[in-house]
């Protein structure tokens, strides 16, 4: 595993693709940025971070993809990273679909997965995290957290970059049963939630994910699935 460090950058994802253009890297690859000016998050949002506190980081995937869909590497990412958050950090973590990791109902990381295909095969993917570390203030942001505000310590990111990398490339090795336990770390799994759709507000039951990484839920008497950018949390 390589780790590049970066004082400043617009986006980690950006600059990890450009370095793999130009010459080449290996996998599980991570370049993490203290400043990141452009980072993105699902659906053209920003991701905000506080400079030198949080991770903001892009890892590159080569190895262990055969086979896989794009949700079922966002499934193996997310559960890596709950997984990872409680084994070390006792941490309590949940996926809330389909790439924000939640911890007391509030939003503890992001995930931003950029994937290239050859041949109809996945061939590699650019992984971008941006966790909440050691930011204990929130501008605007009410329902953003950090591990420090849970735990109260102070952590020292380069530290955590290179433990949870260990903790992806074993997730990546055995992603059938990764993949197996995704609803156990799913937010509001079997639980009734409020969704949004457009101006409509209704009350439903998580039953989980189907193949195509559609939710789904049970309300008006009938399973419906919905896709990515259909529908709404309303936390």
């Amino acid at each position: 595993m390589n780790v590049v460090k970066l004082h400043a950058t617009g986006s980690t994802n950006d600059a990890l693709k450009l370095r793999f253009r130009e010459i080449g890297i290996p996998h599980l690859t991570a370049l993490y940025s203290l400043s990141q000016l452009q980072g993105r998050g699902q659906r053209g949002s920003t991701w905000q971070s506080e400079d030198g506190k949080n991770l903001t980081f892009s890892v590159l995937v080569t190895e262990n993809l055969q086979g896989l869909t794009v949700f079922q590497l966002n499934q193996i990412v997310s559960v890596a990273l709950a997984q990872w958050l409680f084994k070390n950090y006792q941490i309590q973590a949940k996926v809330k679909w389909p790439n924000d990791i939640l911890s007391v109902k509030k939003k503890l990381a992001g995930i931003l997965i950029e994937t290239v295909f050859k041949k109809q095969q996945l061939d590699h993917a650019i992984i971008g995290i941006g966790l909440n570390v050691n930011q204990t203030e929130f501008q605007d942001l009410p329902n953003a957290v950090s591990m420090s505000l849970l735990t109260g310590k102070v952590y020292e990111l380069e530290e955590l970059l290179f433990s949870f990398l260990l903790h992806l490339k074993h997730a990546l090795k055995h992603s059938s049963e990764v993949l197996n336990q995704y609803n156990t770390y799913l937010f509001k799994y079997n639980q009734t939630a409020d969704f949004q759709i457009e101006d409509r507000t209704f009350s439903a039951l998580v039953k989980g994910v189907d193949h195509n990484g559609n939710l789904l839920l049970i309300h008006d008497d009938a399973q419906h699935a919905y896709e990515i950018k259909t529908i709404k949390w309303c936390l």
